[in-house]
Order: C-alpha cells, then sequence, then structure tokens
C-alpha cells in the first residue's frame, strides 16, 4: 500500500504549477500550450522520460513516470496529457536503428507525434517505401518534430498486407486542423495526412512492440499494459483537480450556500468523492509497483497478470469518472460555465477517459 495520500508526489514546484493553472483557461482557447511552459517542458527533459541517456533522455522507471503524468495532470489536464503521450513516444525509439535515433531525435525538442490506427497503405520502392494515408487523434501535432503511424504495405502479388511503422519527417505532413472536442483542447490532436511520401527502409520499423534494439527495462515491459497506466494516472491526476476547484469554488460561494447547507452538503459529497478516489489510486499503485517490480527481476507476465494491471487501469479511471459526477451535477449554474476551472477540468475529464484503452465495458 502506498503511504503519503494525495500530495505524495513532488515533481513540479509551486511556481511552475501556479504558471500552468494560470494559463489554463488561455490555452484553451489558444489550443496549445504556452511558449514558455513549452520551453519548461524542454528544459526538464519531460518529453525524453523513456529516452536513454546516451541519446539526451532522462530514462525513468514506470513507478516514477506513472507519478509524473499523474501529477502533471493534477496540475493541468493538457499539460499532463502532453507529457504522458509525447514521452510514451520514446517506447517507439527503442526500434530506431542507432544512426536513426541519434539524428532524428537526440535534440533537445525532439518530439513524436503520430497514431497506432494502421490508416494507412504503403508500396515499395527503391531504398524505401511511399506511403499515404490519414491518422486522427495525433496529440502534440502542433510542435512534434517526427511523427510515427502505422500502415499496410500492399504487395500486389497476393500476398497478404504487412503492418509496419513509419517515421516522417515534420515537413512531410500536412496538419487537418480538425480537433474540436469537448476537452483538451490544447493537446492539439489533430488529424495528420501524407500524400506519397517517400520513407527511407531505416525508418520503415517492423511493427513489434515486444521487440526492442536497446537494453532498458522500460522498452521490455508490456507495451498495451504500460499505455493504459500512463492514461489511468492521468485520469487520476485530473479527477483530484476537478474535487480541488470543486471546494475552491464552495469556498468562493460559502455566504450564499451556507443558508440553504448547499455548502456543507458539497463538502461531505467531496469529502466522499476524495476517499473512494484515493482508494483506487492506491489500489492502482500497488499494481503498478508490483508489476514493475516483478518486470526488472526478469519474471514473465501470465495473461491473468496482464489482465490484472490492465483491469486496475479501467478501474482507476472509472473511478476518476464516478468522482466527478458524484459532485457536478450539485454544483449549480456556474459549473456549466466554461469559463471557469471547474468547468474547464470537468471537460478534460469527460474526454481524456473516453480514451480507448482505458474503457471498461465489464
Amino acid at each position: 500500500m502506498l503511504n503519503g495520500g494525495w500530495h505524495s508526489m513532488r515533481f513540479f514546484s509551486d511556481d511552475i504549477r501556479d504558471r500552468v493553472r494560470e494559463d489554463a483557461l488561455a490555452m484553451e482557447k489558444r489550443g496549445d500550450l504556452a511558449p514558455d511552459i513549452l520551453e519548461y517542458i524542454y528544459d526538464q527533459g519531460l518529453f525524453k522520460l523513456l529516452v536513454p541517456e546516451q541519446f539526451g533522455g532522462i530514462m525513468t522507471t514506470l513507478p516514477r513516470a506513472t507519478e509524473i503524468y499523474e501529477e502533471a495532470s493534477y496540475m493541468e489536464g493538457n499539460f499532463g496529457w502532453l507529457i504522458g503521450i509525447c514521452s510514451g513516444g520514446g517506447f517507439i525509439t527503442k526500434l530506431f536503428p542507432e544512426h536513426v535515433y541519434r539524428e532524428k531525435f537526440t535534440n533537445r525538442e525532439a518530439v513524436i507525434s503520430g497514431s497506432g490506427y494502421p490508416s494507412g497503405t504503403a508500396r515499395a520502392v527503391n531504398g524505401g517505401y511511399v506511403v499515404n494515408g490519414e491518422w486522427k487523434f495525433c496529440s502534440g501535432s502542433s510542435f512534434a518534430t517526427l511523427f510515427t503511424v502505422n500502415a499496410m504495405i500492399e504487395h500486389g502479388d497476393g500476398k497478404d498486407a504487412e503492418m509496419r511503422t513509419f517515421v516522417f519527417e515534420r515537413d512531410q505532413v500536412e496538419l487537418v486542423g480538425d480537433w474540436n472536442a469537448t476537452g483538451m483542447k490544447a493537446t492539439n490532436s489533430q488529424t495528420i495526412q501524407v500524400r506519397e511520401a517517400f520513407v527511407p527502409e531505416d525508418r520503415a520499423l517492423l511493427f513489434d512492440m515486444s521487440a526492442t534494439l536497446y537494453e532498458e527495462p522500460f522498452y521490455t515491459y508490456p507495451f498495451m499494459q504500460f499505455a493504459k497506466v500512463q492514461f489511468a494516472a492521468v485520469a487520476l491526476g485530473i479527477s483530484r483537480h476537478f474535487l480541488e476547484e470543486c471546494k475552491a469554488l464552495a469556498e468562493t460561494h460559502k455566504q450564499e450556500w451556507d443558508k440553504g447547507e448547499k455548502y456543507s452538503f458539497i463538502l461531505e459529497k467531496v469529502h466522499q468523492a476524495e476517499e473512494n478516489l484515493e482508494k483506487a489510486r492506491n489500489q492502482f499503485y500497488e499494481v503498478v509497483h508490483f508489476s514493475w517490480n516483478a518486470h526488472v527481476n526478469g519474471e514473465y507476465f501470465s495473461e491473468e497478470q496482464l489482465s490484472e494491471i490492465s483491469i486496475v487501469c479501467e478501474d482507476a479511471a472509472a473511478e476518476s469518472l464516478r468522482a466527478a459526477q458524484s459532485v457536478f451535477p450539485y454544483l449549480g449554474i456556474t459549473a456549466v460555465l466554461e469559463d471557469n476551472l471547474v468547468n474547464k477540468t470537468w471537460r478534460d475529464l469527460q474526454t481524456a477517459c473516453q480514451h480507448g484503452l482505458i474503457l471498461s465495458f465489464r
């Protein structure tokens, strides 16, 4: 069991937390992180949490990365989502040949965006492939330097199509500008398109997320479970922030709400939601720590154990939503106005928790 409760994590200073939250409503209108906040992420190496030191990264552990994702999302949902998604791109770089890694990903501002859905096609040509297609929901597309996507190679000789991961330069990609979601508006999760884009053979990667060219424990942790952990951590962080904003709203309206006992009612609802969320959070971190320790000790995960990791992530995300929904209906008309942090944080949470990897149909 984790100890320390809600505030056991402290990666970020109060100054950067205040700066990010100060910009929260403005970033939503812009649809992007502020330049100084993006610079902070570059300076701290937060997009390179899964990149080995030899390539300019700060390779970390799964528990530490998870704590960072949650704390960043507690500060502000778009900030946390982008750190999670863009650092998670480092999982793909484990398939980069060393010369590609050094040439394309050692720069301080190197960032990967992209999609795992195979919604493109490729044909073999001399020295590589020509790729066409479009891929939705590419978070961080406005500042990404590389895009990795999956596409099917059409052989044309009766053989089955083969999927590979293709790495595009930024100037090969067109941004569609179609990200109009309810929340997470500053993640810039646009559709990207490529037309007749040439990709050399050394950037057409065999799609095998269990393979790696580098001896890093993170690179051999099960990819699907890592992704679920990442998204669940984001949901937990945003939900914590939402409940905090609910308490702040109650304090703002204390004199008015006290007359009808609404003030004490809301605080009790928030308290109960926090207790339930903390239980889910503790269970989540127990499994994250246990699975990581087992992994680094060379243990093999059975299908049942992989399922357990997945379930605890889905449950953490579901409890994050339940916690918010147990309070939101009682907040009044202020909560449905989009110019306040209660509403924005609630919309961000609804949007983040629609990701297919943390939706549960059990």
